[in-house]
């Protein structure tokens, strides 16, 4: 009966919009528009990747030449990629229908989707890395005058950042699973406009780590288009400052601002010599075709000079007392030790490894912590993070030292670590 009802609906809203007089044809009324998407010159999001289930995008519907307002039919719907080539709506009762009396309508569409924008501006952070599907902002602007006589929407994204990848390999093939690459001197602050498909960024710069995949190969940065890196440099690092390459960016890069929708992809060789210093030769790739600019070698040199710190990397992790001071951060490691749980609630701390507690572990900065104020609770939801950090099942991780990665915001009504999606023990 409950589903019969959510169809019924969609018709009842449709009626009742019905101008004075006008005749409604109900087949009509039922239009529901069908979502396909691709990827401007090429049909994958990512390095090697494709759509993936799940994936969301906003859309907008407004009337036919009239600039997105608040006047839009449709704001914000959030469709998902359900792996049939389609994308549905998240939530069935906000199933997007094109207008039953036939006039056209046009769609504004971007990738990924936010649940809260302000004034039709995307905000853009790029300080954290990691996660490049997160940062891969695309628009599409392209379906226009769209009627109940055709009411598939073939929407077509385009890049809107500029991205550099670099495939990473030592000549001794020695292990680069502790490799981090940081790059300096770039600004990550920006927004998008979704009216008109425009960019604003901030001038102010700092220093980011890349993302980088677990065996060291290949490292992803995404940055603003208009970026002049002339006086930015190459960092890798190897384990804990074991080796320490340097290296100017090259030329096809810094001699102009980074382009929009443009991947700048290096091959980058860590030579490490017996003499005094080792060092890195950046030889050309392809650039995968969003846009191809050309492309040129450069050498990266061995360094003694301590490289840049990012807070809140691998390489840097906060303390607890710093996460709780750092609310707001994303996608952050904290380092700390595993001294108990809580047990529903911030007043009922438990170090007793025979209770059930497994949601959540109690992180300090020092071993035997008691004092509730000087630790963080740290939530996970993923069955490994479960099984491998909570103390009722492992009662030996009391007071074992853990890096955790996760985004400080509010647990339990105090600040906390939630989202918690990686970690690694200090033994």
């Amino acid at each position: 009966m409950i589903k019969h009802l959510f169809l019924i609906l969609p018709l009842i809203c449709l009626f009742f919009l019905a101008c004075e007089g006008e005749t409604i044809n109900p087949a009509r009324a039922t239009k529901i528009i069908k979502v396909t998407a691709d990827i401007e010159e090429m049909k994958t999001r990512l390095s090697g990747s494709t759509w993936e289930k799940g994936d969301g995008i906003g859309i907008y519907m407004i009337k036919s030449g009239v600039p997105l307002n608040s006047t839009a039919l449709a704001k914000n719907v959030h469709y998902r990629y359900d792996e049939t080539g389609i994308f549905t709506p998240k939530n069935e009762p906000q199933t997007i229908y094109l207008p039953f009396n036939g006039s056209d309508v046009d769609f504004i569409a971007y990738y990924p989707y936010r649940e809260e924008l302000t004034d039709f501006t995307f905000p853009i952070d790029l300080t954290v890395q990691w996660n490049q599907a997160a940062l891969d902002l695309m628009y599409a602007d392209n379906v226009t005058v769209t009627n109940m006589t055709n009411p598939s929407v073939n929407m077509i994204f385009s890049h809107q950042l500029s991205k550099i990848m670099l495939q990473i390999a030592h000549y001794q093939n020695i292990d680069l699973s502790e490799l981090s690459v940081i790059l300096t001197n770039v600004p990550t602050k920006a927004s998008f406009n979704l009216v008109n498909g425009t960019l604003t960024s901030s001038p102010e710069t700092e220093d980011i780590a890349l993302g980088i995949n677990s065996d060291g190969t290949v490292a992803e940065v995404i940055l603003l288009p208009g970026s002049d890196l002339s006086d930015s440099k190459l960092w890798f690092v190897v384990g804990d400052n074991e080796q320490v390459y340097h290296s100017s960016l090259p030329e096809n890069i810094t001699a102009n601002p980074l382009a929009s929708s443009t991947l700048y992809n290096l091959n980058a060789t860590l030579y490490t010599e017996e003499e005094e210093e080792a060092k890195a030769n950046i030889e050309p790739g392809d650039i995968i075709p969003w846009i191809t600019p050309p492309t040129e070698t450069f050498t990266a040199y061995r360094t003694k000079t301590a490289p840049p710190a990012i807070k809140g990397s691998i390489s840097n992790p906060y303390t607890v007392a710093q996460a709780i001071e750092a609310q707001g951060k994303n996608d952050v490691w904290v380092k700390g030790y595993i001294v108990g749980a809580f047990n529903k609630s911030i007043n009922k701390f438990v170090n007793d490894t025979t209770g059930q507690v497994k949601t959540n572990i109690a992180l300090a900065d020092k071993m035997n912590e008691t004092v509730i104020s000087n630790m963080i609770p740290v939530n996970f939801t993923a069955t490994a993070m479960k099984k491998a950090l909570n103390i009722a099942d492992n009662p030996t991780n009391i007071n074992r030292h853990v890096y955790i990665r996760g985004d400080l915001t509010t647990y339990y009504s105090v600040a906390g670590l939630k989202n918690a999606d990686a970690y690694r023990f200090l033994e």
